[in-house]
């Protein structure tokens, strides 16, 4: 029972209903896919105007995607976040794009939606990667956590690298690879839900999905944790996923 409750919580948590969608004038991500190049003029603009650049990788399906723009939208938070920053949508499909991107600034892969990407427009590094899945709940956080993170928040460059940070980076790039697998998987599944008004495929696509979630999280804490630590210490080791499995 829990279980199956978790599956569906994930599930409610990640999608937006058609209503929702509908209430939009305007989808907030509407197949943007910006190229390299007209990212480095976004941050390049960034630079001129001292400000930082702000990717956000979406999706209009996505809930917290929606719930994060939305709140981007409203009037007064909208003109005191362009004070500070270049915002840069970028339309994931379905979690089949936007991969290039990540990679760009130096991150293997993305791992939820939205991801808030806040880069330094002088080096191209980004300031909050340690956090930045906090906002792929979105649509759980209070008007004074989007304000305090967006608003009044002093971001900082991360530590230099150092030896064992590199193996933390090269633990990270492998596990990436596993988590674009699932993504790459679920696609076509995810595409096929949603078109057919979430009827086909329902059980296989929730089950995996859930599965992804649990996989790409766990990886990510794991991530950050380690990159916090100050000493060398054990890698964790993570069980073959469905999809792994299949491929064999």
């Amino acid at each position: 029972m829990l279980k199956t409750l978790f599956a569906v919580l994930i599930f409610t948590c990640a999608f937006a209903s058609a209503s929702v969608v509908a209430a939009s004038d305007e989808p907030y991500f509407a197949g943007q896919q910006p190229s390299l190049a007209e990212l480095q003029q976004a941050q390049t603009k960034a630079a001129t105007e001292d400000k930082l650049l702000m990717l956000v990788l979406g999706a209009d399906w996505c809930h917290d995607s929606q719930a994060l723009m939305a709140h981007f939208s409203e009037a007064e938070f909208k003109r005191q976040l362009q004070q500070r920053f270049v915002v840069q949508p970028y339309d994931v499909g379905y979690v089949d794009r936007g991969f290039n991107v990540a990679q760009a600034y130096g991150q293997p892969t993305y791992y939820g939606t939205p991801t808030v990407m806040i880069i330094d427009p002088e080096t191209g590094q980004v300031l909050n990667k340690a956090d930045w899945q906090h906002w792929t709940n979105a649509a759980s956080r209070s008007g004074d956590e989007f304000d305090a993170y967006f608003l009044e928040r002093s971001f900082t460059a991360p530590a230099p690298n150092n030896a064992w940070q590199q193996r933390v980076q090269a633990f990270e790039a492998q596990q990436a690879l596993r988590v674009r697998a699932g993504f790459q998987t679920v696609s076509p599944l995810m595409q096929a839900y949603m078109a057919s008004d979430r009827k086909t495929s329902r059980a296989e696509f929730m089950a995996l999905w859930s599965e992804l979630a649990d996989f790409r999280n766990k990886v990510f804490d794991a991530t950050v944790k380690l990159s916090q630590q100050t000493e060398a210490t054990e890698l964790p080791q993570f069980a073959p996923q469905s999809w792994e499995e299949s491929a064999q």
